[in-house]
Parts: structure tokens; sequence; C-alpha cells
């Protein structure tokens, strides 16, 4: 036993840094998930100038569903279903995250990508509501403090697109539909986005068999299908003209799967708070791109809205941290003094008695 123990004491330096190696790496994937889904948005907005907005979503579901096939036969995840619940869960997920792909990137066509970013990032505003009236959770008043925070960007973005109304080259998308059906969008896509964390959060924590690669294969079937269908009905089939546009078509698939693996593997080696602390990172990134890519006019209104969200974005899991850091505490505490807290409940409910 003594062997043991000493052996243990020994090894806890290695421990130790290879658990500093794991975190460090999760940082690193959140950062390169960042810098990926920032691409994602730029090069969507930069191919709206030369193919129609349903052709683009086609080609990045196409590209999408081919890679969850080649991963599938590399990881070979094994689903077994228990019951219709979660095929019906996994399936719902799908559907919302699929929602939330399609606004969102209309909403990039209509009012470019920092813009549609900053709105698209009030989704944790939306998750704390939708967590309340699903999960239970409790709701605090620095939810309200970032919703109110939050609300507010909303209306400046909102303000200054109506100010400058967009940049020099205008997609199809912008030719026929006003900056606020953006903002609508992107909205939506905020909506969607937390309805999909909500109804992840149930599917994992009922059922302990739910490989991740079969929610992002759900996402991106019904993505396929819907920008199927969308290029039917509006008959926006074309062909690349050039390699250089090729490739920027293949990009905005390559750089959706890529955005959505690697932020998966930094959140299996860091906690979720703090890749949702760097994935925030994507609204000042999309907006400088915007600015220096695109020539849109720089606007203190929309740069103020940008800064409003962003801070609930990042206030929201930071106060989560925050809370759980004091459970944990007084979690600690009540192992380590278990006699004082005995005491400490006998005493109050002495006062009661009284």
């Amino acid at each position: 036993m003594d062997c043991r123990k000493e052996e243990l004491l020994s090894n806890q330096p290695y421990a130790r840094l290879k658990l500093f190696c794991v975190s460090f790496t999760g940082v690193g994937f959140a950062l390169l998930a960042t810098i990926l889904v920032a691409a994602e948005d730029t090069i969507l907005y930069a191919v709206s100038k030369s193919f129609p907005p349903a052709f683009i979503l086609m080609c990045n579901a196409t590209i999408s569903v081919g890679l969850c096939v080649i991963a599938a036969l590399v990881v070979r995840p094994q689903w077994r279903t228990e019951c219709r619940k979660q095929v019906l869960l996994t399936l719902t997920y799908g559907a919302f995250a699929c929602t939330a792909q399609v606004t969102a990137n209309a909403a990039i066509f209509i009012i470019g990508p920092g813009n549609a970013v900053a709105l698209i990032f009030t989704m944790p505003v939306f998750s704390v509501f939708l967590s309340f009236l699903v999960l239970d959770a409790r709701f605090r008043v620095c939810d309200i403090v970032f919703a109110v925070c939050s609300s507010g960007g909303v209306a400046l973005v909102s303000l200054s697109l109506g100010e400058d109304g967009g940049n020099v080259i205008q997609s199809d998308l912008q030719r026929f539909l006003p900056p606020f059906t953006g903002v609508l969008l992107a909205i939506t896509a905020a909506v969607a986005s937390a309805s999909a964390l909500i109804v992840a959060k149930i599917l994992t924590s009922q059922y302990d068999n739910v490989h991740p690669l079969i929610m992002v294969i759900s996402q991106s079937v019904q993505f396929l299908v819907v920008s199927c269908f969308l290029c039917i009905v509006f008959n926006q089939w074309t062909m690349p003209g050039t390699v250089g546009s090729a490739l920027l078509l293949a990009g905005t698939g390559l750089t959706t799967f890529g955005g959505v693996t690697v932020a998966v593997m930094a959140v299996s080696r860091q906690d979720p708070t703090t890749v949702s602390l760097i994935l925030a990172l994507e609204v000042p990134l999309t907006f400088l791109a915007q600015i220096l890519l695109f020539e849109f006019k720089f606007s203190w209104l929309s740069l103020s809205g940008i800064v409003l969200v962003a801070t609930s974005a990042v206030g929201i899991p930071l106060s989560e941290r925050l809370r759980d850091d004091d459970k944990r505490e007084v979690t600690h505490g009540a192992i380590d003094h278990p006699g004082k807290v005995a005491e400490e409940r006998q005493s109050i409910l002495e006062q009661c008695d009284h």
C-alpha cells in the first residue's frame, strides 16, 4: 500500500504536466475553431457576389455530408438507439441546427459577416431563457442585465444598417431584401442555435451512447435536403466559371465541417465555458474582415452594438463559471468541516423553533 502511494506521489508531477498539456491543447483547438468559423463567414460573403445563395448552401452541405461519410468510415461511431425518443431528439437537434445554419448564412449574405455574427452571438441570452423554461434552471439578476445589454447591441447594429445600407458591391439577396430582414434572420439563427444546445443537453444527459458525429451527421444531412429543395424551388443551379471560384465554394464546406469538428475536440479537452469565451473572438475577427475586405463603411453605432453583444456573450458563461466555483467551494467546505456545518444547521433549527 505504501509503495503504491509513493508511486502515485512520484508520478504526480507528470500527471499534472499531462493535464496541463491536454488543457493547453484544448485552448489551441478552440482558437483554431474560432479562426475556421470566422473564415467560413468571410468566404460565404465573398462567394455570394458570384453565385446564387441556394447554390452556395447546396455546395456547402454537399461537402459537409461527404466529409461526414469519410469521418464515419474512419471513426466508425456506434449508435445503439434505446428508444424512439432518442431518435426523435437526434432529428430535432439536426432540425434546429440546420435552421440555424440556413438563416445564419442568409443573414451573412444580406448584412455582412461581422454584423450577422454579432447578432447571432445573442444566442447565450436565448439559451438562458430556454434553460429556465425547459430545464428549470435558476434565473439570475445578471442574466437580465446581459439580456438588456445584448438587446441594446441588436438595436444599435440595426440602426447602423439603416444608416449605411451595406457596402459597394451587393449580393443577390442584398438587392431584393432590406437590411432589417438580415437582422431578423440573424436573431432566428440565434434562437435556433440556443434551441439546438438545449436539445443536445437533454439528449446527452439522458443517454450515454450519443456520439457527437451522429449529431453532426443529422445536421448535415438535413442541411443538404433543405439546400437542394431551395435550389430546385428557386432554380439556382449553376457551375463555377474558374478554378478560384470552385476552390472558394469548396472552402465553405471545408471550414464549416472543420470548425464544428475542431470545436468538439476543444470541448473534449477543455471546459465548455473556456471554449465559449474563446469562440466569442469570432465577433471582432469577422467585423474586422468585413471592414478590411469588403469595404463596409465603419460605423460607431455598429461597433458599439457589437461591443455590447460581445460583452453579454462573454459575461454569461463567465458568470456561470464564477457561480460553479462558488458552489465547489461551499461543497469542499462542507466536506472538510462536517462538524461545523452540522452545528450551524442545528443552530438554525433552534432559531426556527423559537
